[in-house]
């Protein structure tokens, strides 16, 4: 079914097109939400939140085609209010069950890969808030910088300043993996990016 469509029966009221776009998006907010916030309960404390504002507020959507964005920038701003209230570690919640998988994959596979996933999400979630949004979208979630900046509600040159100052800073906080002539930190970088 056509998202414009679903939209307009929405704002006509239509609690079956709400729940279809609720299925739409649920899970890609909730991975953002998750990747932003750093904390699974708040991740689906701030999608529960956006999704409410969604359902009270479709009104004040101009365009049905621009919904998406128009969620997006929603869950931004819970997310954003969320992080002022609380930094928290990033819980590895899967990290044994994870190490117990058997798929041909060495155990010190297995770990060495979680490790660095750790790591880098452990550098994603370090950088402050700003930095943290646009380096989700743009590499989780493969927004274009054009598609962040409206998100966002910014330029596209403060979306491509916030990018490059989120890889310098990551690209610090991973290169300190370097370990016996290894270069931890671009690889880990490449995987990122």
């Amino acid at each position: 079914m056509d998202e414009s469509k679903l939209v307009r029966d929405m704002k006509a009221g239509d609690r079956q097109a709400f729940d279809t776009l609720y299925e739409t998006y649920k899970n890609t907010l909730l991975r953002m939400a998750y990747l932003v916030s750093g904390s699974m309960e708040d991740a689906e404390d701030i999608v529960q939140e956006t999704f409410v504002k969604c359902y009270l507020h479709i009104g004040e959507l101009r365009s049905s085609t621009g919904f998406q964005s128009w969620l997006f920038q929603i869950m931004y701003r819970t997310a954003y209010r969320y992080s002022k209230k609380s930094r928290r570690e990033i819980p590895d919640e899967d990290a044994g069950m994870r190490a117990d998988m058997t798929d041909g994959v060495t155990s010190l596979d297995r770990v060495l890969q979680s490790e660095m996933q750790r790591m880098i999400q452990s550098a994603v979630y370090s950088l402050d808030f700003k930095h943290r949004a646009v380096t989700v979208l743009f590499y989780y979630n493969d927004m274009s910088v054009r598609e962040i900046a409206r998100i966002l509600r910014t330029t596209e040159g403060t979306v491509k300043s916030r990018l490059f100052s989120a890889r310098r800073k990551l690209g610090e906080s991973l290169g300190q993996l370097r370990e016996g002539g290894r270069d931890y930190g671009r690889k880990a970088n490449t995987y990122l990016l």
